[in-house]
């Protein structure tokens, strides 16, 4: 409500100062046609220098009312399908100029030469501005973009530009696109230099995104000013997508990979054995000195004619539970010196993310669980594969951080729904006060990211 309030006492405000010097040039053209007495000894040269002067008024209050039809159109989206705007560039002003200063010459001088010359150089400026209407009229534009990208990642947007045109081509068509974001807006253009009847190009611009979230595209403006520059038109496409920006995955440094693991190492498992090999079967090879007799597959022996042994890969299940404490003191807290800044969330999340990744890359089979509290819960099960990644990967690239007040709770949840053979690993930015302290056990081993810088845990590849 606040923002259509605003809105309208902008648009009320602009209209006053467009209406102001309209009522001004409308007053002095009657005063100069209805009393002729009072420029009946001026010169020539002082009719023209009144009229421009008058002409120059009238402009400058109707600029604005073309500002207020732009932004009320803008906002709405059904009419911004067949949407053209017109802009004159100082280029296209200094035409004007010249061929509003001809003909007024021609008027008071009744001089055939002048008017012909004026007419000669209006022809130019009128077919500039049809040729790029008929241009904008047939073209079809589209744009691509890939459904996920990682933070600090770059990665390619394409553009279509299609020409419904029978015999006509398109000419230097520049296409603007708008990269909205709740903490930055950006502008790309891909300009396309000649698109061939019934053809489609296609060109492309690079991101870089540096925030994590959602970012919205669109809408798409196709503009030209072809052939002489001297006026601009473009049409909106109102095509809208959307892209969400998950946390940048690094390496976790081996001291702190060696320490999770020999966490990990502490806690007391079983683990079932089948016989005398318990890990997973890896290939058939060839006998060799040195192996163990009872690893031979006497069948594939018997069908090979030599000796083939049964190889096993090692594979130790770690099953890890994460719970991420996004903690972020609320703006109205007065003990809270300073909030927890974007940068350190969004290492949080890096820091777990990479964890996760690589938990699930060294042990195929480990149950990896991941708990965030902070403004809302999130909670993720699940391994290495495709879906259960995307869907990590979708629910950290919108969280938030918040007061977390269910910490305990959550962690208490955790120790009782998770195996005994599962490590705890509780990744907090919050430096004080601590309320799960009463619930440490051997299984929880404590990250407190207050107390550490990115270099001293994560490797990123443009950090190498």
């Amino acid at each position: 409500m606040s923002e259509f309030t605003s809105s309208a006492r902008m648009s009320m405000r602009t209209l006053v100062e467009a209406l102001l010097p309209i009522g001004i040039a409308l007053s002095l053209t009657a005063v100069y046609f209805l009393i002729p007495a009072i420029a009946k000894n001026w010169s020539v040269s002082g009719h023209v220098l009144f009229r421009g002067f008058v002409i120059l008024i009238g402009l400058a209050g109707v600029l604005p009312l073309f500002k207020i039809y732009s932004f009320k159109h803008s906002r709405l989206p059904g009419l911004m399908v067949t949407q053209h705007r017109m802009f004159i560039p100082l280029e296209g002003w200094i035409y004007l100029g010249i061929l509003i200063t001809l003909f007024t010459g021609s008027m008071l001088t009744r001089q055939n030469t002048l008017l012909m010359v004026f007419a000669l150089m209006a022809g130019p400026f009128v077919i500039n501005g049809w040729m790029t209407f008929g241009m904008l009229q047939s073209a079809i534009v589209q744009r691509q973009i890939p459904r996920r990208a990682m933070q600090g990642e770059l990665f390619s947007v394409e553009i279509q530009l299609r020409n419904s045109r029978p015999l006509f081509s398109l000419w230097m068509m520049s296409i603007r696109d708008e990269i909205a974001h709740a903490q930055e807006f950006l502008n790309a253009n891909v300009l396309f230099s000649r698109v061939s009847p019934r053809k489609t190009a296609a060109g492309e611009y690079q991101l870089r995104l540096a925030h994590r979230g959602r970012y919205r595209f669109g809408p798409l403006r196709c503009a030209s000013r072809f052939p002489l520059g001297l006026v601009e038109r473009s049409r909106i496409f109102p095509i809208g997508d959307e892209l969400l920006v998950y946390p940048r995955i690094g390496r976790v440094l081996p001291n702190w990979r060696q320490r999770i693991e020999g966490a990990m190492e502490l806690v007391s498992r079983s683990q079932p054995r089948h016989g005398i090999f318990h890990d997973d079967f890896s290939q058939l090879r060839e006998f060799r000195s040195g192996d163990n007799p009872r690893a031979i597959h006497w069948r594939s022996t018997a069908r090979r004619g030599e000796l083939i042994l049964r190889e096993f890969q090692q594979n130790r299940e770690r099953p890890l539970a994460i719970v991420l404490d996004l903690f972020q003191p609320p703006r109205s807290n007065p003990q809270s010196n300073s909030r927890i800044d974007d940068d350190k969330i969004d290492f949080a999340l890096s820091f777990v993310t990479s964890l996760l990744v690589g938990r699930g890359r060294e042990n195929r089979d480990a149950d990896l669980m991941l708990v965030v509290t902070g403004a809302e819960r999130f909670q993720w099960n699940g391994r290495k594969n495709a879906e259960t990644l995307e869907s990590l990967f979708d629910g950290l690239a919108s969280i938030n951080p918040g007061p977390a007040t269910d910490i305990d709770s959550i962690l208490q949840e955790t120790l009782q729904s998770s195996s005994a053979a599962a490590q705890i690993l509780l990744v907090t930015t919050r430096s004080s006060p601590r309320p799960y302290d009463s619930l440490l056990t051997p299984r929880i081993d404590v990250v407190n990211l207050s107390q550490l810088e990115r270099d001293q845990l994560l490797l990123f590849e443009d950090d190498a």
